[in-house]
């Protein structure tokens, strides 16, 4: 499913904390930091909260559709309009076509037209990815207190994304407890979903924490 994997890589980057160098060397002096392990692609999955991110990630990505298909006319009507004019300097050189006062104003204005509906379609790739984006983000910062809280309750000082782990007791999963507590949480069952310019992502890495 693209947006578990998209969660996984995106929304959950900043959430699965690596074994830290003090926490290495507690395990060195035999004082090893309990760790805890959680699923969160069954969190985004499963959860209320997920399933309404997804519901409406979906309805957005149906509204760029729409909007992208409506630029289907532009599209026919440029390529119609590049084949004219290829038919129209077929035994003409670059030079020619140049200097041509009937066809040298003709290609500038389809270069025109096709630079506008470049920019329009990059737009609208640009705005869903943002809005995306900052969806997860929303997403994990709502749940991140969800996690830490379980996590000291557990007396735990590690949670490491069960993506990472080969084999661990059962005893050591929080992911059904951060589910519960999530579905139990009137103010974490609701998804922050909206759309986004491109601009308000402008110079952000796709891993870099939520401010």
């Amino acid at each position: 499913m693209r947006l578990v994997s998209t969660f996984s890589a995106v929304a959950f980057a900043v959430a699965a904390l690596a074994v830290s160098s003090d926490a290495i060397a507690q395990r060195n002096r035999g004082q090893a930091a309990q760790a805890v392990v959680i699923n969160y692609q069954r969190v985004a999955a499963e959860s209320v909260l997920g399933r309404d991110m997804a519901a409406k990630l979906a309805a957005l990505r149906q509204q760029f559709a729409a909007e992208a298909q409506s630029l289907a006319p532009e599209q026919q009507s440029l390529q119609q309009e590049r084949d004219r004019l290829a038919q129209a300097s077929r035994n003409m050189t670059p030079q020619q076509v140049q200097n041509s006062s009937t066809l040298a104003p003709q290609f500038q204005q389809f270069q025109q037209r096709l630079q506008q509906f470049e920019t329009r379609g990059n737009a609208l790739r640009g705005d869903l990815e943002c809005s995306q984006l900052i969806a997860l983000r929303d997403f994990d910062r709502q749940v991140s207190p969800i996690v830490q809280s379980v996590m000291a309750s557990r007396g735990a000082g590690i949670v490491v994304d069960s993506s990472n782990v080969t084999v661990s007791a059962p005893e050591f999963d929080i992911t059904a407890t951060v589910i519960q507590q999530l579905d139990q949480n009137q103010n974490t069952r609701v998804a922050n979903v909206a759309r986004h310019a491109v601009a308000e992502c402008a110079g952000q890495q796709a891993g870099a924490p939520a401010q």
